[in-house]
């Protein structure tokens, strides 16, 4: 249950501090990260963290045809991905808590003889201008209004943070991210599972992001986050 897990009602020291877009290799290996694939499109390293009982995830990528914005609105635009994305059965914003974050339930999709997954969690995005970086960060909660159904599997322990580096600038085309993440499907799942998983799933739905992010692009209705982040940033 996820009203009692203590996940949820510890503070979270890793979603709170910034992840950093760039890292080294070197620098992720001494601190503990281990390499799982290295391409032209993609790198991808993952970190255990035992205290948690879950595995963290990075994911390295780069883009030369859309731009920091449209990529960011193929995340966000919730709309949309219940379009594209044939594993989810439902996404919406549940409650809006300012211009910038929202609580939002996400219902997934899993193959037979799994159960079907369901999310509440808290999204806040961040715009800075200056550094040509647009986040966007992710936890689970529990909602009042969003209680567990037996039809799901509440996901308790969930997380992410992407962060969206311009190569020039947030509108022009070519951009970098990184996604850190960790998902705990609710159910004992074998680390070579969660592995194969996150190295086969996480591109494939990424290069779908991209594919909407064109999209979005082309229909020229794109949304940026309020720039009352980014000016508190520059004072």
């Amino acid at each position: 249950s996820c009203s009692s897990c203590p996940h949820i009602r510890r503070p979270k020291q890793w979603y709170q501090r910034r992840v950093r877009d760039i890292e080294h290799d070197e620098e992720l290996t001494s601190n503990g990260w281990t390499n799982e694939i290295s391409q032209e499109k993609y790198r991808i390293w993952k970190k255990q963290i035992p205290e948690e009982n879950v595995t963290l995830y990075k994911i390295f990528g780069s883009f030369d045809t859309v731009s920091s914005v449209e990529f960011y609105n193929a995340q966000v635009n919730d709309q949309y991905r219940s379009v594209w994305d044939k594993s989810v059965s439902s996404l919406y914003v549940v409650d809006n808590i300012t211009n910038n974050r929202e609580i939002v339930y996400w219902a997934t999709k899993f193959p037979f003889p799994l159960q079907d997954r369901d999310y509440v969690f808290e999204r806040s995005h961040l715009m800075d201008e200056k550094s040509h970086t647009i986040e966007i960060a992710s936890r689970s909660i529990t909602h009042k209004s969003k209680p567990e159904y037996p039809k799901f599997v509440r996901v308790c322990k969930y997380g992410s943070k992407l962060v969206i580096r311009a190569h020039k600038d947030l509108y022009q085309k070519g951009m970098s991210y990184c996604l850190t993440y960790y998902d705990d499907f609710g159910m004992p799942i074998p680390n070579q599972v969660k592995d194969r998983l996150a190295n086969t799933k996480i591109p494939e739905f990424l290069d779908k992001v991209h594919d909407a992010a064109v999209y979005l692009g082309s229909t020229g209705k794109l949304y940026v986050p309020y720039p009352e982040f980014s000016a508190s940033k520059r004072n």
